[in-house]
């Protein structure tokens, strides 16, 4: 996850980011695609297009892992770049002068870097690719708070982070799914927050949370790890990961 979230400039950190390893999401879907649903798929809104300016040539299960937000993204795979470049040319794109990125002049404003097995992509204008190319020491992975949510959720198949927000008690949260097969899934709810006793109330109410709405989470175990950067985390294994 975190070699995901090196692929975003640190601007990104005002967006909502999603992560998801689709290759293990596939494979946990092959036990029951109901379950795993909608978190199976990237978080663009690319996604969503029909066809999208790169035609048949992009197929969503060609996506091995892909990180997202509303403006930028990178997803790794196996691609034909060649078939996709013609695709966008044939779409009104044209490459800049780095000869590496596509842009479309249009009224979308997207860019896009092809190769075989990476694709990169800014909207609204960014002809740059800024949000995808951070510099060294820039990108969200670079970030402690990222670190220390990345910790936290442990090995998951999708994370999505909410806006960072420095200026606020708690600072970053994401919400993770873990499953070892499609029949059990595990949310993880993890928080950043700006000192130990912001983590304690944000513990307590956690579990008052759990104790007022149940059954529906009974069973969820919350913890506070302290010390700089404090975190805390609340799990709970379900039935139906897409509730």
């Amino acid at each position: 996850m975190l070699e995901g979230l090196g692929a975003l400039a640190d601007d990104s950190s005002a967006n909502q980011v999603s992560y998801l390893d689709a290759a293990k999401a596939r494979e946990l879907s092959k036990g029951d695609q109901k379950r795993i649903g909608s978190i199976g798929q990237p978080g663009s809104a690319l996604i969503g297009y029909t066809p999208g300016p790169w035609g048949e040539a992009l197929k969503v299960t060609q996506i091995d892992t892909a990180v997202d937000t509303k403006s930028a993204g990178r997803w790794e795979g196996s691609f034909d770049a060649a078939a996709i470049t013609t695709s966008l040319k044939s779409n009104g794109y044209k490459q800049s002068g780095d000869g590496e990125t596509w842009t479309d002049s249009g009224s979308k404003g997207m860019s896009f870097k092809i190769s075989n097995d990476e694709i990169s992509y800014t909207v609204h204008g960014d002809t740059s690719m800024a949000a995808v190319t951070p510099k060294d020491g820039a990108s969200l992975a670079d970030r402690k708070e990222y670190q220390r949510v990345a910790e936290c959720l442990g090995d998951v198949y999708r994370a999505d982070f909410l806006p960072l927000t420095s200026a606020k008690p708690v600072r970053l949260s994401a919400l993770g799914q873990q499953a070892a097969s499609a029949a059990k899934n595990t949310e993880i709810l993890c928080l950043v927050a700006k000192d130990e006793a912001t983590a304690d109330r944000a513990a307590a109410k956690l579990r008052s949370v759990v104790a007022d709405m149940s059954p529906t989470f009974d069973g969820t175990k919350v913890t506070v790890d302290k010390g700089d950067q404090p975190v805390v985390r609340a799990a709970l294994a379900r039935r139906d990961p897409a509730r």
